[in-house]
């Protein structure tokens, strides 16, 4: 079967260093804390944490918040988030992000999802050739063919850290198109299904929890 480089049919583009953006950490909520006589200009936002990617979706309850600052004209808040990070390594709909950290598996990025910072542990994808789909390459990024792939490059490493150039080197079966989009339909609908397998087995296990609690009393 016809195979593609990853970095040949995508915009690979590697995440933000968010130190940059903020002075200090606390608790993994970054927050600035500086005195300086100076202007500066701030903006609240969201970073996609890797921890925050779950079975190929983003789930909001896990970003993390920064505010970012840098010397100004003027003070006060801005909502223009890049006047702080490149266009580039904020989520877009219709994007893909990598983790390039274990496990490696990826996600979509909705409309609801969009302006989220991409943080160094993760990369975007932007799909540049028409014959694959987007669907279809999520479904590749989460396979376990993907990741014996990724072992090769991480193999006798001492840092589970994969780099962008490695992941571009990635070969990506390309079958047709119709059987593309069967496989990436098909793969989200079992994601799916274990998100809402895993929402209602967390109700239940809050549910059995309340009744020892409602004994207590």
């Amino acid at each position: 079967m016809k195979k593609k480089k990853l970095g040949e049919l995508s915009d690979i583009i590697g995440g933000q260093i968010t130190s940059r953006l903020e002075k200090k950490k606390v608790d993994d909520l970054f927050e600035i804390d500086r005195i300086s006589d100076k202007n500066s200009i701030k903006c609240k936002a969201q970073v996609l944490v890797p921890k925050a990617i779950i079975n190929a979706f983003i789930d909001k309850s896990s970003l993390t918040t920064i505010t970012c600052e840098k010397n100004d004209k003027e003070d006060g808040f801005s909502s223009d988030l890049t006047l702080f990070v490149d266009k580039s390594k904020i989520t877009k709909a219709g994007t893909l992000v990598l983790k390039l950290s274990t496990p490696y598996d990826a996600c979509v990025v909705t409309e609801d999802e969009e302006g989220l910072i991409v943080p160094s542990f993760c990369a975007s994808l932007k799909i540049t050739d028409k014959d694959v789909d987007l669907l279809y390459l999520l479904a590749f990024l989460n396979s376990n063919s993907y990741q014996d792939q990724i072992k090769k490059f991480v193999a006798g490493s001492s840092i589970a850290l994969i780099s962008v150039g490695a992941i571009k080197e990635i070969e990506v079966p390309i079958p047709s198109k119709e059987v593309q989009e069967k496989i990436g339909q098909d793969f989200i609908n079992t994601m799916k299904k274990i998100k809402l397998v895993n929402k209602i087995t967390t109700l239940e296990i809050e549910k059995m929890n309340s009744i020892f609690y409602g004994m207590e009393g």
